[in-house]
């Protein structure tokens, strides 16, 4: 089973990261960090999404072959599944 709270500790990392590189905009070490969390978030999120959804409506996966596919996925009260992401 896929660790969901995984996409939850990548986007914090992503968040703090971009915080840091603000004040320290020529660290390369953290624009390595980052470049590194972003490609992880990134894979973790199309996997999440496959599961269960987009997560907004910003997301890749929010079209499909140039149809508006976000309002096509059930709501998460709508969906059994959805709670799954939320057992630890």
């Amino acid at each position: 089973m896929m660790n969901d709270k995984r996409l939850y500790a990548l986007s914090f990392a992503l968040v703090e990261t971009a915080l840091y590189l603000d004040t320290h905009p020529n660290c390369k070490r953290a624009i390595a960090y980052y470049d590194k969390v972003k490609a992880e978030y990134e894979r973790e999120l199309e996997k999440f999404e496959d599961k269960y959804g987009p997560v907004t409506a910003m997301s890749d996966s929010a079209t499909h072959n140039g149809t508006w596919q976000w309002i096509n996925h059930p709501w998460p009260w709508q969906n059994d599944k959805s709670h799954e992401c939320m057992k630890g």
